[in-house]
């Protein structure tokens, strides 16, 4: 009986392997298992193409997006038949069975399937899916509202890994269509795709079985500016502000301590502002920093007016003068090294990913020429 050789779905080797007999299709298929750790893989070429990206919810840490996903792989018993796709039952054909693994949702999905054939009659099935949906992403706001973040379609199969392997597609690359991205005032997308491959336990009562998942990201850089002007800028002023409540009388604290009370309050109130716009997390953004730095100083400056009463009247003028000074100074200093710090490191990503994007369209056009 005459054997379908899967090259390209399989790596042999000299050592012992058994052959078992599969009926499909009134057609005798031999499949070669090796006696391994690494038993023979089927390679699925993966293409996903970010077609439309929807609004990037922080709070929720999702994302909408309009997805197409390519895949290719090799079919031995279509060689050489210049079959069409009309005349290919794809339900008696070998399918990777292959899914979005961080989806939201029931997503909407379209899927065509097309017959390919290279030069020496190879056939190989086209599969194409445009994905409209809800996708989660683990969002990182260290450097909120500075932030860079990672847009993630991750493309999984049903069957184990020992089975099917997944692999960017060797002639078609990804792509990110900037045009029709609808969050554009807050969010700015870049242009350069990365990929990663790994092995992903599904079932938790059965580590032993992994199963093979590519991930695709775009990344996309928040606009600050609103922040920056309604959050960072208006709390600066109200810290400057509290510098103004030495120049009420000594003899009066309670009405230093008002003003100053009521600065502390509006400061409050503009925390709540920010922790309504971020999830739950368990620890400090860039803003959040910013928040208790001002309010800690606040705290500093309603202390000394509780304090200054109790100084004897002949030091108590020079000594507010220093303490007014001291704070003074600490103060400008703080905020120039928090402007220091924003430029080195959130803002050092945000020129990591400019240089991504130019060497991306570098490699297009070297590409497009040969």
């Amino acid at each position: 009986m005459k054997k379908l050789e899967y090259s390209e779905r399989s790596k042999m080797s000299s050592l012992k392997a058994i052959t078992k007999k599969v009926v499909c299709n009134n057609h005798f298929m031999w499949y070669f298992i090796k006696m391994t750790n690494n038993p023979l893989q089927a390679k699925v070429q993966i293409c996903v193409q970010f077609f439309k990206v929807g609004e990037i919810d922080t709070l929720k840490e999702q994302f909408t997006a309009d997805v197409i996903v390519k895949a290719k792989w090799r079919e031995p018993t279509l060689d050489g038949q210049n079959k069409s796709a009309e005349n290919v039952d794809f339900s008696k054909i070998w399918n990777p069975k292959l899914y979005i693994e961080n989806s939201y949702g029931d997503p909407k999905e379209q899927m065509r399937y097309r017959i390919l054939y290279n030069d020496k009659g190879d056939a190989y099935i086209s599969e194409k899916r445009v994905i409209k949906g809800t996708f989660m992403e683990n969002l990182e706001l260290d450097d909120f509202p500075f932030d860079v973040q990672d847009l993630t379609v991750t493309v999984v199969s049903e069957l184990p890994s020992y089975e099917v392997e997944l692999i960017e597609d060797e002639t078609d690359h990804h792509v990110v269509n900037r045009q029709s991205f609808v969050d554009e005032q807050e969010w700015f997308l870049y242009m350069h795709t990365e990929c990663s491959r790994k092995d992903i336990v599904i079932d938790q009562a059965d580590n032993s079985i992994r199963r093979s998942a590519l991930s695709v990201k775009c990344r996309a850089a928040r606009r600050p500016g609103y922040f920056v002007w309604n959050i960072f800028m208006v709390t600066f002023l109200i810290c400057t502000l509290s510098f103004a409540t030495f120049s009420v009388e000594k003899e009066k604290p309670e009405n230093r301590l008002q003003l100053s009370f009521t600065l502390i309050l509006t400061a409050v109130a503009f925390k709540s502002v920010v922790n309504n716009s971020l999830p739950r997390i368990s620890y400090l953004t860039y803003m959040d920093k910013y928040l208790l730095a001002a309010m800690i100083m606040l705290t500093v400056v309603c202390c000394w007016h509780a304090i200054v009463t109790t100084l004897p009247d002949a030091s108590r003028d020079i000594v507010e003068i220093y303490v007014l000074s001291i704070l003074a100074v600490i103060y400008f200093i703080y905020n120039i090294g928090f402007l220091i710090m924003i430029y080195l490191f959130p803002w050092r990503k945000r020129r990591t990913m400019v240089q991504k994007d130019r060497d991306y369209r570098e490699g297009l056009l070297f590409n497009s020429k040969f």
